[in-house]
């Protein structure tokens, strides 16, 4: 039997079983619910056959009590407790059985469920139409003893019958009456007849909810005695099969590994013979065909060795070389390949070497211009042809073996390699070089900018403090020569009015040339000084202008401040010159780490591309203030589709750096 099938067979056998297992074990906890449920209904039975006599009983007692006490409370609660067992009033979700109370302390209060007779539970409970036939007279029985008690319940109240069986005719109360009644004989026959049906139900149900156990017990002993027989067969199963396993597959794999052990050792020799009619007899007859073609193999490997042995010098030019392109030069490198490419080829002593890179040539000791035959290889750089390297022997001798043809294209890829990874080395050099001439050049312009704003703040000041206070001294001298008495002069007088205008003018130039310089409202704060910057923006050139400031409250150095004063001013300067705008909007913001500014105009904006391209001083100079500061600076705009221009500054990186 094949070990596939068996294998399968064994599958399906364990499938089926554990499958037989599960259904009967489902089946079992089946039988085991059904039991159950039958305990549950027989004893939900009883308790309503139960309940049936109990009501009867507290009807009784209510009865009796109040023809005795004439308290009304025990005529409330007699017909309280008919009501429930009729399905009129909603049933105590509790036990619901009526005891004496106390007349003079409301009965206790439970929750209260539907309104549903005690017949129509015994319908749901699934009685069968006997027993329910049983329990409807038993019922009836005890409705005609309602009707006794409602005669006696009449009597005390001084009510009798009108002959319509209604109690409506009014007398004198007859408590006696009432007491012989419920008292009597025929009270006590009654009550009698009650219980007959009620015992033949009893009867009837214990030998139906017994009959059903004991077949639900039978049932789940069968399918005991089932499952145990499944069980049995299973571990008989597993026995054949572990006989057959050791038979059949595991005594040939041992031997098989022992042959196996024979050929790792050296035994070539060795054969398997398997006698088994599976799939580890075909696994013997390719150990042996297996065995046959290592055999063979080993034959064939002794017969290269010698081959290999002359490859080897190869391999070892192959690695010194490499090894010396690690840190020399181009001529120690190709000194480097003259001497070990000429001891792998196969007549070193006759092996001449020329190698031409770039226009320049090397070559070796034996290199004879006039020879005949020998090998090529051009040398690439990055794709481009670079040079070449020739092999040749310098006597006519046979030709080079196609391996050592190999040996040289290795040999002239590497070169190449070197050769790109030294241009490489030399690129990266020199950008080096540039960046860190790119950050002394923008160090030193931004030095130069710092001094440049110090001189402007330095000249605004000088203009503003020193000829500021020239002028309004002599803007006073002025007004005081008007004051003077004797002057009577009116060609004078037109001389000292021309006088004070030049000097107002002369004035309002100095406070203009200043606050171009060094605007005032900086010393306040980036945000004062926006404001004013908007403000003079939309007085001078008729543009509106919005400027949204974050409420936070935002505290920058005066490096900071300047910058974002600068740059703002000159998209501002840029609206005027070219946008042609009828809007602009300037927005302030920050978030946890960066300083946001953002001025966007509805203009009719520009190709950034071409704009890169030209290279503007003062797209440039924007850029480069942000980048003093370890920002940048975004300009996003489309032809007829505005500008926006977004400055981004990393406050807390700026602070640290500082």
């Amino acid at each position: 039997m094949q070990i596939v099938a068996f294998i399968n067979f064994c599958l399906v056998v364990i499938g089926l079983g554990l499958s037989l297992l599960i259904f009967l074990s489902s089946q079992v906890l089946g039988t085991l619910d059904d039991i159950a449920e039958a305990e549950r209904q027989k004893h939900k039975s009883f308790q309503l056959a139960n309940e049936l006599f109990q009501s009867s009983e507290d009807l009784t007692k209510m009865a009796r009590s109040y023809v005795t006490t004439g308290d009304p409370v025990y005529e409330r609660l007699f017909f309280e407790i008919l009501d429930i067992r009729n399905g009129k009033r909603p049933r105590p979700l509790e036990n619901h059985s009526i005891n004496y109370w106390d007349i003079n302390r409301p009965p206790p209060r439970s929750p209260r469920g539907n309104a549903l007779s005690l017949i129509d539970l015994m319908r749901r409970e699934g009685f069968s139409e006997w027993e329910l036939n049983l329990l409807q007279q038993s019922q009836e029985k005890s409705d005609n003893l309602v009707n006794l008690e409602k005669q006696a319940f009449a009597a005390v109240k001084g009510l009798y019958d009108d002959g319509f069986g209604n109690f409506t005719v009014p007398g004198t109360p007859d408590q006696g009456l009432a007491i012989n009644l419920l008292f009597g004989d025929r009270y006590n026959a009654e009550k009698t007849k009650i219980m007959t049906p009620i015992n033949q139900f009893m009867a009837e149900l214990e030998h139906r909810t017994q009959t059903t156990l004991n077949d639900l017990q039978s049932k789940f002993q069968q399918q005991i005695l089932l499952i145990l027989g499944v069980l049995c067969t299973a571990l008989l199963a597993v026995v054949v099969a572990a006989f057959y396993m050791r038979r059949n597959i595991l005594t040939p794999l041992g031997y098989l590994s022992r042959q196996a052990s024979n050929i790792a050792k050296g035994s070539y020799s060795t054969r398997c013979e398997i006698s088994t009619e599976n799939e580890i007899a075909k696994l013997g007859s390719d150990f042996n065909t297996m065995a046959e073609a290592i055999e063979h193999e080993i034959t064939k490997l002794k017969r290269v060795e010698a081959s290999l042995c002359e490859r080897l010098k190869e391999i070892n030019c192959f690695y010194s070389i490499r090894r010396s392109m690690e840190s020399n030069s181009l001529e120690e490198v190709c000194k480097s390949v003259f001497v070990y490419l000429s001891a792998a080829m196969q007549f070193p002593h006759l092996t001449g070497i020329r190698i031409e890179l770039d226009g320049k040539q090397f070559v070796s000791d034996q290199y004879d211009k006039h020879h005949k035959h020998g090998l090529h290889k051009q040398i690439v750089v990055y794709g481009g042809p670079y040079g070449w390297i020739e092999v040749f022997y310098s006597e006519n001798r046979p030709f080079l073996l196609p391996e050592e043809q190999n040996l040289i294209d290795v040999i002239g890829d590497d070169l190449g390699k070197w050769l790109e990874h030294k241009q490489a080395e030399a690129r990266i050099l020199v950008e080096q070089e540039l960046r860190v001439r790119d950050a002394a050049i923008r160090e030193f312009a931004a030095y130069v900018e710092r001094m440049r704003e110090e001189d402007r703040k330095y000249i605004a000041r000088e203009i503003h403090d020193e000829l500021g206070q020239l002028l309004a001294a002599l803007h006073l001298e002025l007004s005081l020569l008007k004051d003077l008495k004797g002057n009577r002069n009116g060609k004078v007088e037109n001389i000292r009015r021309n006088m004070s205008e030049l000097v107002d003018r002369a004035s309002q130039s100095v406070r203009v040339v200043a606050e171009h310089l060094r605007p005032a409202a900086l010393g306040l704060g980036i945000t004062s000084a926006l404001k004013k910057l908007t403000d003079e923006f939309r007085k001078h050139s008729g543009v509106i202008c919005t400027l949204h400031l974050t409420e936070e409250l935002i505290d920058l150095d005066e490096d900071q401040t300047v910058a974002i004063f600068r740059i703002v001013q000159e998209s501002l300067t840029n609206v005027i010159r070219h946008a042609e705008a009828s809007r602009v909007g300037v927005a302030l913001s920050q978030t946890a780490e960066d300083l946001i500014v953002e001025v966007s105009d509805d203009g009719k904006g520009f190709d950034s591309t071409e704009a890169a391209k030209k290279k503007t001083f003062g797209l440039l100079g924007m850029g480069e203030r942000a980048a003093v500061l370890g920002g940048r600076i975004d300009i996003a705009s489309a032809p007829q589709q505005g500008t926006v221009v977004r400055v981004c500054l990393p406050i807390k990186q700026y602070e640290e750096n500082s």
